[in-house]
C-alpha cells in the first residue's frame, strides 16, 4: 500500500499534531467560552423555526473551532491521549499538511454528519472527536499491522479496535439512546463521519504534492 510504504521510508517529526494538542491544552486552560466555539448544526442546517444555513461568523467560529473546546479535564485527557498516540503516527507518515489537511477534514465532517444525524440541532458540539476519528481511520492506512493495548494483558490489532469502535458508533447512530442518558451527550455521528472521513480521504491526501 503506498501509504504504508511511505510511513516505512520516512519518519517526519510531528510537530504540526504537538501544536494541535497544545492548542487545545491552551483553550482549556483560558478556559475559552463554549457558547462562543462550540457548532450549533442549527446554525448550518437550520430547523422548523430557524433558516440555514447562517452566514454568520457564529457558523464559521463554530464549525472549526469546536475541536478547540473541552467539556472538562477527562474529557480533555481523554481526547489528548488519543490525538497523541493516532496523530503522530499519522503525521509521521503524511508530513504536516497532510495531517493538518486531514485533521481539518475529519473537523468539519465529524461536525456536519453530527449536525445531519441529530435529534436536536441545537445542541452545541464541541471536543477533537471527529478529528481524532479521522486520524484513527487513517492509522489503520499507516499502521495496519499494528497491535494496540486494549487491556494491560493484551493487545489486539488495530483494525479489530477500529472496527468494534465504528461499529459501536452506527450502533448509537441508528439507535440513539435516551435524551436523558450521558450517553445523549456523547457525538457519535461526528465520531462515525470522522472514521469515515479518515478511512476514504488518506488515500487521496497522501498522493497530494507527491
Amino acid at each position: 500500500m503506498a501509504v504504508e510504504n511511505r510511513a516505512a521510508r520516512a519518519a517526519v517529526p510531528a510537530y504540526a499534531n504537538r501544536v494541535m494538542i497544545l492548542a487545545c491544552v491552551a483553550a482549556f486552560v483560558l478556559k475559552l467560552p463554549p457558547e462562543r466555539f462550540a457548532f450549533v448544526p442549527a446554525y448550518f442546517f437550520g430547523t422548523v423555526d430557524l433558516a440555514g444555513p447562517l452566514p454568520t461568523l457564529a457558523l464559521w467560529r463554530g464549525l472549526f473551532g469546536h475541536p478547540l473546546i473541552h467539556a472538562d479535564p477527562a474529557h480533555l485527557v481523554s481526547n489528548m491521549l488519543a490525538l497523541w498516540l493516532l496523530g503522530d503516527a499519522v503525521e509521521n507518515a503524511l508530513g504536516h499538511g497532510r495531517y493538518l489537511a486531514l485533521f481539518l477534514a475529519g473537523t468539519i465532517v465529524g461536525a456536519l454528519s453530527e449536525g445531519w444525524l441529530a435529534v436536536d440541532r441545537m445542541a452545541p458540539l464541541i471536543g477533537a472527536s471527529g478529528a481524532i476519528c479521522a486520524l484513527m481511520g487513517a492509522f489503520l492506512w499507516v499502521r495496519p499491522r499494528a497491535r494496540i493495548w486494549a487491556l494491560p494483558f493484551l493487545r489486539l490489532p488495530v483494525l479489530w479496535i477500529v472496527g468494534a469502535f465504528a461499529a459501536l458508533n452506527v450502533a448509537m447512530v441508528l439507535f440513539p439512546p435516551p435524551a436523558d442518558s450521558p450517553l445523549a451527550e456523547v457525538g457519535w455521528g461526528a465520531h462515525a463521519g470522522g472514521i469515515l472521513a479518515g478511512l476514504s480521504l488518506t488515500p487521496l491526501i497522501a498522493r497530494l504534492g507527491r
